[in-house]
Parts: structure tokens; C-alpha cells; sequence
């Protein structure tokens, strides 16, 4: 047996176990954790084995060290996914569709934010004859 892979399971096995005691709430944003020397006896792993976890979990964020003081739960949370709590589509949306959707003008419902005045509010009469008005040549008035 390699006794690099070996020595990275042990490492993975640390890391493995830290996490599950912060998802699991034993250790929460804040908390100490135990001192390299007494996780080390904790989990029957070396001192080295420890500190490369303890190296991996600083490099990801998951804890932080203070110098002198040791090792903390670091005190952000993993951003949530949004696509694990979004809602579920059967269908991909066909932007086609929309896009009709979207310029279907329907007389019995309102618009509000299409950008589309009510025909009541078009000044019809007065276009007609401000066009009939120029048709003739007549811009005096």
C-alpha cells in the first residue's frame, strides 16, 4: 500500500470528521476547535495528519486560525444554492412563446407595463384630421 494515499485517507478522514461535527451543530460558528495534539490522541492519527486537515479546512473557509489562540469555526456559513431551493421545472421555457405572450393584446384584460396605451386614450379624431390637414397642403390651419 502506498502510504501517501494512505496518509491522504487519514487527512480525508479528519476533514471528513471536523465537517460533520459543524454540520451536525456540535461545533457552531465561533467555537474553538480542539488543539492538534488533542484531536490527534482523539482520533488515534498523527499530529502531521491533523495539521494538513486543519491546513485544507483553512484553505477552503471552513475554520480560521488566530495565532496563539488556535483553530475557530469560521463564522460565515456556505452560501446557500439557489438551484437546490428553486422551483422545479418540468419544461424548459420556450422564449418564442413569450415573446407572443408578451405582445398578445387582449381587450378585456389590462397591460400594466407593456408600454401600450388604452384605445381610449389614442387621440384618433385628432390624427385623422391633422393628416387630412396636410394631405390638402393646407399648413396654415
Amino acid at each position: 500500500m502506498d502510504l501517501g494515499t494512505q496518509g491522504g485517507q487519514k487527512v480525508a478522514m479528519v476533514v471528513s470528521t471536523i465537517r460533520q461535527r459543524i454540520s451536525g451543530r456540535s461545533l457552531v460558528p465561533g467555537a474553538k476547535l480542539p488543539s492538534v495534539r488533542s484531536l490527534a490522541a482523539t482520533l488515534k492519527v498523527s499530529t502531521s495528519t491533523v495539521v494538513d486537515a486543519y491546513d485544507r479546512l483553512t484553505a477552503e473557509g471552513v475554520i480560521t486560525s488566530r495565532p496563539g489562540s488556535g483553530f475557530y469555526v469560521a463564522s460565515q456559513t456556505a452560501p446557500l444554492s439557489l438551484a437546490q431551493i428553486g422551483p422545479k421545472l418540468d419544461r424548459a421555457v420556450d422564449p418564442l412563446w413569450v415573446s407572443r405572450q408578451s405582445l398578445d393584446v387582449r381587450r378585456d384584460g389590462l397591460t400594466p407595463g407593456c408600454g401600450w396605451l388604452p384605445p381610449s386614450w389614442l387621440p384618433d379624431e385628432t390624427l385623422r384630421r391633422s393628416l387630412r390637414t396636410l394631405s390638402r397642403g393646407d399648413t396654415a390651419g
